[in-house]
């Protein structure tokens, strides 16, 4: 398990900042469509998300492509 799914439980109700890291081209169909539905549209694209079940759910899918960091 990354670090980052372990952070994420421990971020769980806070805002956060998710940064897209790695491009589109050759993943898979659903990581597209949850990098879109997150707002995130191209490689270093941020976006502010208060981090809820549904959120998490999306950067579960994703979590190998971006990066994420709590909103401070």
């Amino acid at each position: 398990m990354t670090e980052q799914l372990k952070n994420l439980n421990a971020l769980r109700g806070k805002k956060i900042v998710v940064t897209q890291t790695v491009s589109t081209i050759r993943s898979l169909p659903v990581h597209k469509v949850n990098l879109r539905s997150l707002g995130l549209k191209g490689i270093g694209k941020k976006k502010e998300h208060l981090l809820n079940p549904q959120i998490e759910g999306m950067l579960r899918k994703v979590i190998h492509m971006v990066k994420i960091s709590e909103v401070s």
